[in-house]
């Protein structure tokens, strides 16, 4: 939490210095308010979208069987690239509208479990991509002379922000699959002749 305050902050710090010594015809008072709004107006923004994606979408749009959501092996080799791991811990994840963590995801205790957090690992990478893009609408509450300025380096902050986390439950995904798939194997091996055919009935 620390670290993505620091980042807005230090970015509307900069946009604001930026503009104070290299933009001699922008007003000091438009521009104090200006970055002050920026970073309310998109982090307001961002919770109505997250909130609209993770309340209003239905659960079966998210699920683990939905195939063009899972992750390919090209995706993971290039968040290997970019060293994913060294520095993934220190992102801050949308918990409050998703009900994810990634921490979570250490202490799998059923197969039930594993595709709760798949579908809210699901619903979050949705959620911090929407954020990114949609972000830049937040532009066109600017009067036009602050768009370049003010209001597209504080939306490509938020872009930058948005898609860190993206990358993180993406990067998260493959394993939670292949934990499911692991504990799954091992509930139907231990399950009583009586219950597996209960379940076949169920389904």
């Amino acid at each position: 939490m620390a670290l993505y305050l620091i980042s807005i902050i230090g970015g509307d710090l900069l946009i604001f210095i930026l503009n104070f010594f290299l933009n001699p015809n922008i007003e000091l008072i438009p521009l104090i308010i200006g970055c002050a709004v920026a970073p309310v107006a998109l982090i307001a923004w961002d919770g109505v979208i997250a909130t609209f994606i993770r309340r209003a979408l239905p659960n079966k749009w998210y699920d683990y069987k939905v195939e063009w959501r899972k992750v390919s092996d090209k995706e993971c080799k290039f968040y290997d690239f970019l060293r994913i791991k060294s520095w993934k811990d220190k992102v801050l994840e949308l918990g409050v509208f998703t009900s994810f963590s990634k921490k979570k995801i250490e202490n799998p205790r059923s197969r039930e479990y594993l595709e709760q957090f798949i579908l809210e690992c699901n619903y979050g990478w949705s959620i911090h991509l929407w954020n990114s893009i949609l972000g830049f609408a937040v532009i066109f509450c600017y009067p036009k002379a602050f768009w370049l300025p003010v209001a597209l380096p504080a939306c490509i902050i938020n872009f930058v922000l948005g898609m860190l986390p993206f990358m993180i439950l993406r990067y998260n995904l493959p394993r939670l699959h292949r934990t499911r798939d692991i504990v799954e194997k091992r509930e139907s091996r231990s399950s009583t002749p009586q219950e597996k055919s209960e379940a076949s009935q169920e389904k």
